[in-house]
């Protein structure tokens, strides 16, 4: 009997670390990759959205790899003023949006909008 619930409790110990092990993994996934994997699934993450043509496609791949390897800069000068640092970002973002909703027609930058409320929505019990 003791044989038993001691290997029920490895079991359990075991498929817990397990699933913790995958959610941390899944948490820190956009973490690690490079600016081009970044670029990449902007790219895709847009052109499922928004119907992006292949130009558009190439246009914002191209800025989007451009912006990213600006933000890792800005995140790898570690020590420093951190409000300045989010400010940069904050300003970053909008250009971002301001140059990629240039090379989208009028439909494709309502829902563009439209998205973006959404993922500040979904991001807003995180940051309270």
């Amino acid at each position: 009997m003791k044989n038993l619930m001691l290997v029920l409790v490895v079991i359990f110990l075991s498929a817990s670390a397990t699933v913790a092990q995958e959610r941390g993994n899944r948490q820190g996934a956009g973490q690690n990759r490079t600016p081009e994997e970044r670029a990449k699934a902007e790219v895709e993450r847009l052109g499922t959205a928004l119907s992006l043509n292949q130009s558009q496609r190439d246009s914002i791949y191209k800025y989007s790899l451009e912006q990213t390897k600006e933000q890792q800069a800005l995140f790898q000068q570690g020590e420093g003023d951190r409000e300045k640092r989010m400010e940069q970002l904050r300003s970053s973002r909008e250009k971002y949006d301001t140059k990629i909703k240039s090379f989208l027609t009028e439909d494709q930058i309502k829902k563009y909008e439209e998205a973006q409320k959404e993922r500040t929505q979904r991001r807003q019990p995180r940051n309270e």
